[in-house]
């Protein structure tokens, strides 16, 4: 008796989990949403996955979803066309922890098994970020738990989901804003396909997931799916579903960036070789920047730099710089003018030396590549002249201004001023008594930062 009632709840359990209507027959696609809307946001889920609805799972396709709402149980659904039925009450998991984004995945993959897997975190992002001292960056922030899925667990999360699967996820789709950037896409190399997301703050409305997946057929390819995703997000903000608004999105292909960051290094090496300093203050002047102005479109400031530098060198290596991004960005789509010079992917260069962030050098794309020794040349290049320019005039008022804001996050930038300082105004001599004194004493603070 006892075994027939264990087998008994056992049925019963699979029945709750997987309706007999959705068999667990391989699909196509299975397209799933991780809805974290434990925060602001919250109201916006619905409406997303009602979208979804419009147009439903079908026989090449599941949409499923993991919807959380503030002050609600999270709860897992199966979307159909203008149904969604609820599979299970999964409570109040934190849904800022890279582990459930795993469990999801594996749990929905399991049940739904298809040839192609679309997942989309849907969430505020932030890209790569700090506000005064606070240093924010990830995605899929939680205000109930007050957690978040850092840059780095990100790519744990693919790491672990590629294990599962035994090959790449095909598709990583960011709901959320500021994540198409190279710092973001670079922690997916190895276990991702391709990466869609937005350079820009994407508003409320977020994907216009009707558009999206209407166009789907079981015939789509993965890299054609994801330009028809891109498209349909550009039109639905530039008069379409969601009226109009500045928007950015595009999808990056993951197997390109391995040749891009080569294609950085070599760009990167011969701007510090050269003495390109005054063309990229003016670039870094007029270049399409995002709600975080220390995120910048890579392929505008080449453009930039492109039209007012006329060296052989330096050409050539932003030419097949240039090259590496187009390759990489497979689709890019824009609405309103603001946006007109979105190329696709957003790197990140901090508005003055002293914002750096030293938690920075942490990421994978940092310890990888020279991008964060280039930018820290060019603070090296138009801080030290200036100061020490000041200083042979008598005036070292700007080096006082320096030592007052100098910290860690700009430790490399202070250690070349200090060295040209110590030849300059010690080495050298020449220079009035006191502003030696001065210089010796805001040198000893300088090293104290």
């Amino acid at each position: 008796m006892k075994r027939v009632v264990s087998i008994l709840a056992l049925v019963l359990f699979v029945s709750f989990f997987v309706s007999p209507s959705f068999a667990a027959t391989q699909k196509e696609w299975t397209y799933m949403v991780y809805i974290n809307g434990n925060n602001n946001l919250s109201s916006y889920g619905v409406k997303n996955q009602n979208e979804m609805a419009k147009v439903g799972s079908n026989d090449f396709l599941n949409i499923v979803t993991l919807l959380a709402q503030s002050g609600k149980d999270t709860v897992l659904n199966y979307v159909e066309k203008n149904h969604v039925t609820q599979l299970k009450n999964y409570g109040r998991p934190d849904m800022g922890d890279y582990k459930q984004l795993v469990s999801f995945f594996k749990d929905i993959a399991t049940q739904y098994p298809a040839k192609h897997y679309a997942l989309i975190i849907w969430n505020h992002g932030s890209g790569w970020k700090n506000v005064g001292s606070e240093i924010i960056k990830g995605i899929s922030y939680d205000d109930a738990s007050g957690n978040h899925i850092t840059t780095a667990q990100l790519g744990t999360a693919m790491g672990q989901i590629k294990q599962f699967l035994g090959r790449n996820l095909d598709i990583v789709g960011m709901d959320a804003c500021l994540m198409a950037m190279m710092e973001v896409a670079y922690v997916l190399r190895g276990s991702v396909d391709y990466m869609v997301g937005s350079e820009e703050t994407e508003p409320g409305d977020g994907y216009p997931y009707d558009k999206i997946l209407s166009p789907l057929t079981a015939q789509t390819s993965v890299e054609d799916f994801t330009k028809v995703w891109v498209k349909a997000y550009a039109d639905s903000f530039n008069g379409g579903s969601h009226g109009n608004y500045p928007s950015t999105q595009s999808s990056i292909n993951i197997a390109k960036l391995d040749a891009l960051k080569d294609a950085i290094d070599g760009f990167a090496k011969t701007v510090m070789a050269g003495s390109f300093a005054p063309q990229f203050k003016t670039a870094l002047g007029t270049v399409q920047h995002f709600y975080y102005s220390t995120n910048i479109d890579l392929l505008n400031l080449l453009a930039l730099l492109k039209g007012s530098i006329n060296d052989a060198g330096f050409l050539t290596a932003a030419n097949k710089l240039e090259a590496a991004v187009k390759d990489a960005v497979v689709a890019n789509g824009t609405s309103q003018a603001s946006m007109a010079n979105a190329c696709g992917l957003a790197i990140y260069f901090p508005t003055t030396s002293t914002s750096f962030d030293a938690a920075y050098k942490q990421l994978a794309f940092a310890t990888d590549c020279q991008w964060m020794q280039m930018v820290q040349d060019f603070y090296v290049k138009t801080t030290a002249p200036t100061i020490i320019a000041d200083v042979e005039a008598g005036n070292v008022n700007s080096l006082v201004d320096y030592a007052k804001t100098a910290n860690e996050n700009n430790r490399e930038v202070t250690n070349a001023l200090i060295a040209q300082l110590n030849f300059r105004v010690f080495a050298e001599g020449g220079l009035d008594a006191s502003v030696q004194d001065n210089v010796k004493s805001l040198v000893t603070e300088l090293r104290n930062k």
